[in-house]
């Protein structure tokens, strides 16, 4: 799939491939007159991946019920899985569902599910493989049921929740030197913004996405942050959680960034980021990549711009009830559970005041 500039008409057109499951042929199509890009890029996602799909169960033969192995490659054919993916998947699989690979599609019930679940979290292999295999079974099932009416057991399935040694293990924190290093090699000033707003609020990713001009209190010098974007381009949600909505102090150094950005916002171009609609989260992603590999910083999640925030609150002496007030955090100890080892240093350094005022 790719999208194109027709230069000699200023419109965008998209040229993808899709798949007949009937007779394992590919179609290109085209699709053309495009105004924006990114309106080239949402009709692509929304268009499906196979056609012809009165004829697809014929892929599988008459009166044969497909293994899930089976299922699981017509699935993998589908989505155009690239080899090595393919690989992963194939053997984690095989690893961790090996009992019911081989087992007819139609005859793998809940209750299965639910043991191999159940057995699936008493594992000792990392949250991320488990997550994985999650994924990958209720993928399968899925596109059983959409594309050749198979009951779809695995709905129930949800992902396991990562201890607390994973997420330690994979926070990784920048220093206010190392993001402004990052920073000044971000080459597209929105961007360099956006990322600037999320290290020195501790916002999430799809918090900033959503901000607007009206969500900024010029008075009080914050911005409001009540709902997100996920699932780009569907549009916002609204947080779940009370605490989650809250006003966040601007800086003065942060206010001056992003001010021109807040200037140019009226009720058509609504969103400080991004304008007319909010910034692509495939681009959030690329621009963050870009930005560390011309900066040489270490590499980091955007998610860690939010912990940086909180390591440098904390390290710096922030009361603890301030900093999960301003993450948005449900409870008080849902900070203390996740920045422990930080607070351990504090305790620390406490102690060394102590010392000092005895003496």
């Amino acid at each position: 799939m790719a999208i194109y500039k027709d230069e000699a008409r200023d419109t965008w057109y998209v040229s993808i491939n899709v798949k007949d499951l009937s007779t394992g042929k590919w179609k290109k199509t085209t699709k053309r007159g495009f105004r924006t890009k990114r309106e080239a890029k949402e009709w692509e996602n929304n268009q499906p991946k196979v056609i012809n799909p009165a004829a697809e169960p014929s892929s599988v033969p008459e009166k044969h019920v497909p293994t899930f192995r089976e299922m699981d490659q017509l699935y993998l054919d589908y989505k155009q899985t690239k080899p090595s993916t393919r690989r992963q998947e194939e053997y984690r699989l095989d690893t961790y569902f090996a009992d019911f690979v081989n087992e007819p599609i139609d005859q793998i019930t809940k209750a299965d599910l639910v043991k191999w679940s159940s057995s699936l979290g008493s594992m000792d292999i990392s949250t991320s493989v488990k997550n994985f295999c999650i994924y990958a079974v209720k993928g399968v099932f899925k596109f059983a049921a959409e594309f050749y009416d198979y009951p779809n057991p695995s709905l129930f399935l949800k992902k396991f929740k990562k201890k607390q040694v994973e997420v330690l293990d994979e926070m990784e924190t920048w220093t206010p030197e190392e993001f402004r290093q990052f920073h000044d090699a971000v080459e597209n000033p929105v961007y360099a913004a956006y990322f600037s707003f999320l290290y020195w609020t501790g916002a999430r990713r799809s918090e900033g996405l959503a901000v607007c001009y009206t969500d900024y209190d010029s008075a009080a010098h914050t911005i409001r942050i009540w709902h997100a974007i996920k699932n780009f381009p569907q549009g916002f949600i609204d947080l779940k959680n009370d605490s989650s909505i809250r006003s966040i102090k601007l800086d003065t150094v942060l206010l001056k960034e992003i001010q021109p950005f807040i200037d140019q916002c009226d009720e058509d171009h609504p969103f400080i980021f991004g304008g007319e609609r909010s910034l692509p989260i495939t681009n959030v992603q690329r621009e963050f990549k870009k930005g560390i590999d011309k900066s040489g910083v270490k590499p980091i999640r955007i998610h860690d711009l939010r912990h940086s925030h909180a390591s440098l609150l904390i390290n710096n002496g922030v009361n603890v009830v301030a900093v999960s007030k301003r993450l948005g955090h449900s409870t008080i100890e849902q900070t203390l559970k996740t920045y422990t080892h930080l607070l351990e240093k504090t305790d620390q350094q406490m102690m060394d005041i102590m010392v000092k005022l005895h003496a």
